[in-house]
């Protein structure tokens, strides 16, 4: 079962009794690459603010342009992070897969998602408050200054996947021709193709003249 929450408000749930309910995510959250390094009271704080979740295959995680207000560290399953076009279609920036996170505009004003994501095959995530951890990261400035240096990598990551997308899409086709030359003067034709004006020399024209038996008019009678 997820949670799909526009509002953390909205789930009812006191943080101190996700805590309670999720003591077993403290051990897996350790194991998390993101998370490593991270000092026992910044887990536990981590860990009352986390809760299982799990997605179907095909399903909407959350969509581009909906609030920000949590975030997921994938363990089993992909997701597809994709960017909707003027047309409807989507196009796909990066592939996830486990020990990766899924979503950082949470922590980066003005905590609207900036993409889509959707589950390409069942999910099962660690579901963490992003509402709630800013407030504990305004209360606690270490764990905000470890936080934002972890998502920060994650946020150059998206950029530069989105970068290479973009460029992958506006590469045009290559053309049979691409790097011919295209100058066509006669310096740049093959040898066979250069047709050469005959030259009209006086010796050519005297030769001319005396194979047809004509005179020049200044040639003696």
């Amino acid at each position: 079962m997820h949670m799909n929450v526009d509002d953390d408000t909205r789930s009812g749930t006191d943080p101190k009794g996700v805590g309670a309910t999720t003591q077993p995510l403290a051990a897996l959250i350790v194991e998390l690459p993101l998370l490593k390094g991270l000092s026992s009271n910044h887990l536990q704080t981590l860990a009352d603010n986390a809760m299982q979740s799990q997605f179907k295959d095909g399903e909407l995680i959350f969509r581009e342009g909906d609030p920000a207000n949590r975030f997921y560290l994938i363990q089993s399953g992909r997701v597809a992070v994709e960017s909707s076009l003027k047309d409807g279609h989507a196009v796909r920036l990066q592939t996830l897969g486990a020990g990766e996170v899924l979503g950082w505009s949470w922590l980066f004003p003005p905590y609207y998602w900036h993409f889509d994501a959707r589950a390409l095959a069942p999910i099962s995530a660690i579901f963490f408050y992003g509402t709630r951890l800013r407030e504990e990261c305004e209360k606690d400035h270490d764990l905000g200054y470890e936080l934002m240096k972890r998502v920060a990598g994650v946020v150059v990551q998206r950029l530069q996947a989105t970068r290479r997308q973009l460029l992958q899409s506006h590469e045009l086709p290559a053309s049979p021709d691409a790097g011919a030359v295209t100058d066509r003067s006669p310096s740049r034709r093959p040898p066979e193709q250069r047709r050469l004006k005959p030259e009209t020399t006086e010796n050519q024209s005297t030769t001319k003249d005396q194979a047809s038996g004509k005179h020049r008019p200044s040639d003696p009678p």
